[in-house]
């Protein structure tokens, strides 16, 4: 089974994530993104993880890029992903961090598949 690629984007309020996850997922058909409003390892755990499976049903995508609100939870939301179910289909990818990476080549992001 290949699990799909999931890159979290994190940033300084304003910085562009939004702008930065619509690019990116517009540029290839398959490409998808989630924005999380508030903390998805505590509080919008199952919310993520309904949100997730359903886009992965539905949608089937090449690649996922979920945009999260601060950095302050980016260690315990990696760990969410690598845990069973969503392990099982999920890989993470490279994080993006703005405004370092806001002009990451899309090479780049597909040499994680390789």
């Amino acid at each position: 089974m290949i699990r799909v690629p999931v890159h979290i984007v994190t940033g300084v309020p304003r910085s562009g994530e939004s702008d930065m996850v619509r690019r990116l997922a517009g540029e290839r058909p398959f490409w998808r993104s989630l924005r999380l409003r508030s903390c998805p390892c505590c509080v919008a755990r199952v919310e993520l993880q309904v949100m997730l499976v359903r886009l992965l049903r539905e949608e089937k995508p090449e690649r996922v890029f979920i945009e999260l609100p601060d950095t302050a939870h980016l260690g315990a939301f990696g760990r969410v992903l690598g845990e069973w179910p969503l392990s099982q289909y999920l890989r993470v990818a490279r994080s993006l961090h703005l405004p370092q990476d806001a002009s990451v080549p899309l090479d780049e992001l597909d040499e994680d598949d390789r």
